[in-house]
């Protein structure tokens, strides 16, 4: 896998970061939807609002906002470790945000 500088993750990121909004915005449906992609997209922000009375608030707008860019700085530069890493902390985390615990969403 070929290694690339954290500046071009960091770009890669900020390109995928609108398109990843706004599946997780069309799912969430004006509040009214499934939250299914929020929850696979982002589940770590998901995940913060168990600490934020059930409510998304700035923080996990601002978790969502950096989450691709610093996913890009991170892995690009260090090859096959760094995504697994990745994949792994990703998958765990989405398998949180499936668990039942945001029943809410």
């Amino acid at each position: 896998m070929p290694k690339f500088s954290w500046r071009a993750g960091l770009i890669f990121g900020l390109c995928a970061t609108p398109v990843a909004l706004l599946l997780a915005l069309f799912s969430a449906g004006s509040g009214h939807g499934d939250w299914v992609l929020a929850r696979a997209l982002y589940p770590i922000p998901m995940l913060v609002t168990l600490l934020t009375d059930k409510t998304v608030t700035g923080l996990s707008v601002g978790l969502a906002l950096v989450q691709f860019p610093a996913y890009g700085a991170f892995v690009a530069p260090g090859g096959s470790i760094r995504w697994l890493a990745l994949v792994l902390v990703h998958v765990v985390a989405v398998a949180a945000a499936f668990s039942g615990a945001l029943d809410y969403f």
